[in-house]
């Protein structure tokens, strides 16, 4: 059985792990003693501002109302992605809501980019939904239950905040002081954790969520990286938090703006009293001082006097992520890039994956952690070959930038059969295999539709389905996304 648990490093991967694991164990009637350790000094990125729909499930496991999770962390609804200028001039969405399954295949079978009719406002009532400012959900709806599948956008770093104290009243042991030495037995696994305070930790496992240092699995235990620089060419990122008081755009959306911008892209996420931007771009096309200049030129005038924060990171992972007593979750074992906000997800993943392996690991340690890395690959492979499409189906070639990223060579070799047969028909279901897949069918639908790159022989007119009346039904029937902001807001001012 495992008794004891150090996680090492707080921020939201630290907090959503050590919480999902104290959650498991408290239900399962386990006396695991859960000890979270983070540094005072060294900050937390904090830039992980959107999420997917599975955040639901996983806080409301952890046990965190979603009225608190609202109040705390500033959320607001998301409900999909809208793309501009990916292809230029043109604009699409990546929406949560999933089709009609059988009624509209026919449909989708022969649509192609010849079809006038946008995709995404055909077969998603979401994307119509969005253009009107409506919420998911009512405040009628069960916590974390809505009309239509949700996320949100929060803060993150707001969020690590209320889920550190939420994890204390619940028994997690928290203890402000920096690691040190991280001990390693012959036998190559860790034997203790050193801090500054004298103290020397001990655990059945450790759990590295010390971000992109990996001090335990990396620093620890040596475990290497391999790099997705080749697919991913993205590495850098400058963001900018703009106040409403200084600035506030007409309506607070329900979707995350992606707005490719000539060496990378933007993001632009509407939280309740600000509003968060980045531009994530490569470096080999574009220095720090000239990214943080285009933002501020895209924002305009109310960026002015704002301070513009740097990002340095890199597409990659460990070559393994757990090995002997050690497994690293989030930035600890790596990333890929914010586009589609996988990287809270990753976490997530990770956080239940490990809940659930507990006595596995107990009675067979070198089994469940071979066992672990590999649904963990598979997942990291999974996302990279999403997000390398939405880049190499681009017709852009204006730029630097965008000539390199389409490139032949830039194409991951598991897209490139798929990208063949794509061209000429819509994904089908059995191009995903896999039972639990963050993208699957309707996501590439909607991104191949989007980027108009699938360009097949039109064997007559596609039926699209009539949505009129579920549209119509949710607009009578949902409130307004900023009524129900107004809603929280003033909980939260009644509570204070």
């Amino acid at each position: 059985m495992v008794k004891s648990i150090v996680v090492v490093g707080g921020g939201s991967a630290g907090w959503i792990t050590a919480n999902l694991l104290n959650a498991h164990c408290r239900r399962a009637g386990r006396q695991t003693q859960i000890t979270l350790v983070e540094s005072p000094d060294i900050p937390t990125i904090g830039v992980g501002e959107a999420t997917v729909p599975s955040i639901r499930r996983t806080l409301s496991d952890i046990g965190l109302p979603e009225q608190e999770l609202l109040i705390s962390a500033e959320a607001t609804f998301k409900t999909l992605i809208r793309y501009k200028n990916w292809n230029l001039g043109d604009s699409y969405d990546h929406p949560f809501d999933r089709r009609r399954r059988p009624l509209t295949d026919g449909a989708v079978r022969r649509w192609t980019a010849q079809n006038n009719l946008p995709f995404d406002r055909s077969f998603s009532a979401l994307s119509q939904l969005a253009d009107n400012h409506i919420s998911p959900k009512s405040p009628r709806q069960p916590q974390y239950q809505g009309a239509f599948p949700y996320a949100y956008h929060l803060d993150a770093i707001k969020l690590a905040n209320r889920l550190a104290s939420f994890g204390r009243e619940r028994g997690i042991q928290h203890k402000l002081c920096k690691v040190t030495d991280v001990k390693v037995s012959p036998e190559g696994l860790i034997s203790a954790v050193h801090t500054d305070q004298g103290e020397a930790l001990t655990a059945d496992l450790y759990v590295d969520c010390t971000g992109f240092r990996a001090a335990l699995l990396g620093g620890g235990l040596g475990v290497k990286m391999k790099s997705f620089a080749k697919h991913l060419l993205c590495n850098r990122a400058v963001t900018m938090r703009i106040p409403y008081e200084v600035y506030k755009p007409e309506r607070i959306v329900t979707y995350t703006q992606a707005i490719a911008r000539d060496h990378g892209w933007q993001w632009d996420i509407n939280l309740q009293t600000r509003r968060g931007i980045g531009y994530v771009y490569s470096s080999d096309f574009l220095s720090e001082d000239a990214a943080e200049t285009a933002l501020r030129q895209n924002e305009g005038p109310h960026s002015d006097g704002l301070e513009a924060r740097h990002i340095r990171f890199t597409s990659g992972k460990r070559l393994v992520s757990w090995k002997g007593n050690c497994v690293a979750v989030g930035l600890a074992d790596g990333f890929l890039e914010p586009l589609e906000s996988s990287g809270l997800y990753l976490v997530e993943f990770a956080g239940r994956a490990i809940a659930t392996m507990l006595d596995d690991f107990a009675t067979a340690p070198q089994a469940t952690a071979r066992y672990y890395n590999r649904i963990v690959d598979e997942l990291y492979d999974e996302i990279l070959g999403f997000l390398n499409l939405h880049y190499v189906t681009s017709k852009r070639r204006d730029t630097p930038f965008w000539q390199a990223v389409t490139a032949d060579d830039a194409i991951l070799d598991d897209l490139r059969d798929r990208l063949e047969l794509w061209k000429r028909r819509s994904p089908t279901e059995f191009d995903f295999p896999g039972a639990d897949r963050l993208f699957a069918q309707d996501s590439y639908e909607f991104i191949l539709h989007g980027m108009k790159y699938v360009d097949g022989p039109v064997s007559g007119a596609p039926a699209v389905p009539d949505m009129s009346a579920l549209i119509s039904k949710s607009r009578s029937e949902l409130p307004d996304h900023e009524a129900i902001l107004a809603l929280v807001q003033r909980a939260a001012a009644a509570r204070a």
